[in-house]
């Protein structure tokens, strides 16, 4: 905050105004310095002026001989120098800002989809683009997460595994997931390889955090089935791959995406437990804001569907 006098100046300084200041202390010539302002003479005196009344000190002595600095605008000038040179690099990154934008595409994606899916469909919109498309800039996070970005402007496209689609955004089914029942072998499940819906609401499993998609379609199917998950986690962990890990150590049953749980299982390093008289299976949507999405986020759903599941 600059103080002169008694008056504070709360908005700070005219920056055009300093700007011109600067140049016809550099140029030692307002007419030189209106001319690379591309403005007249008679408007870099006026600006200075208003400059100097905003301030409430004289920063040039005028005579027939040209202007000088008084000894106060000389620390103006010193000072301003510094205030534009941030200005200007401030600028500067805005521009960079935007290029970089339309070069990239900002994609949040929930963990099953951006571990299990995302680097075929990358891969493939590589191909399709070669060099010349955006580069993909990948969040991944759990899909309350991913609908904040999608909200915040933070993100172009959203990938999410929940049921529910988030009001107010725009969306397209761009594939299918069943979630799954887990057990490690040694687990009583393992030999029977179902359980009821009833006994399934009742224990403690391996969970992932709130707001992923995986657990709140689990809840919602047995809360639809008319048993809500009513035990305490035995744990909550906020990844795919933590999940799995206690799973396998024999913590308790979990609930996991298909897609994350199909080498497991054909290894023979986790049991697939069948829900009695319940499946679950849930949409893979894409989110974004607006009316229609980008461009290439278009294309990019373009190679989505095109693509074999």
């Amino acid at each position: 905050m600059l103080v002169l006098g008694r008056r504070k100046m709360r908005n700070g300084p005219d920056l055009e105004a300093l700007r011109a200041l600067a140049l016809v202390v550099k140029e030692s010539s307002m007419s030189a310095a209106s001319t690379q302002l591309g403005v007249s003479q008679q408007a870099v005196s006026l600006r200075i002026r208003k400059l100097e009344k905003d301030l409430r000190v004289r920063l040039l002595v005028r005579s027939a001989r040209g202007s000088r600095l008084t000894p106060a605008g000389e620390l103006i000038v010193g000072w301003g120098t510094t205030l534009l040179t941030a200005a200007d690099e401030f600028s500067d990154a805005v521009d960079s800002l935007r290029t970089d934008r339309g070069k990239m595409m900002r994609i949040a994606a929930s963990l099953t989809i951006a571990e299990h899916l995302l680097p075929e469909w990358i891969a493939r919109w590589r191909i399709s683009h070669g060099d010349d498309g955006p580069v993909v800039q990948l969040t991944a996070a759990n899909s309350s997460t991913v609908v904040e970005a999608i909200r915040e402007g933070t993100a172009d496209l959203g990938l999410i595994e929940t049921p529910v689609v988030p009001a107010g955004l725009r969306s397209v089914t761009v594939a299918y997931d069943t979630i799954e029942v887990v057990v490690q072998h040694g687990h009583r499940w393992a030999k029977t390889r179902q359980v009821s819906v009833r006994e399934l609401a009742a224990t403690g499993l391996v969970l992932r955090e709130t707001g992923s998609g995986t657990r709140r379609a689990l809840e919602n199917a047995l809360a639809v089935a008319g048993f809500p998950l009513a035990a305490e986690p035995a744990a909550v962990l906020t990844t795919t791959l933590g999940v799995r890990s206690a799973i396998m150590a024999g913590i308790a049953p979990g609930a996991l995406s298909s897609l994350a749980v199909s080498e497991d299982t054909r290894a023979g390093r986790l049991v697939r437990v069948r829900i009695n008289n319940l499946q679950i299976t849930r949409p893979l949507t894409a989110i974004w804001a607006g009316t229609a999405p980008p461009p290439h986020v278009r294309d990019f759903l373009d190679v989505i569907a095109r693509t074999d599941r």
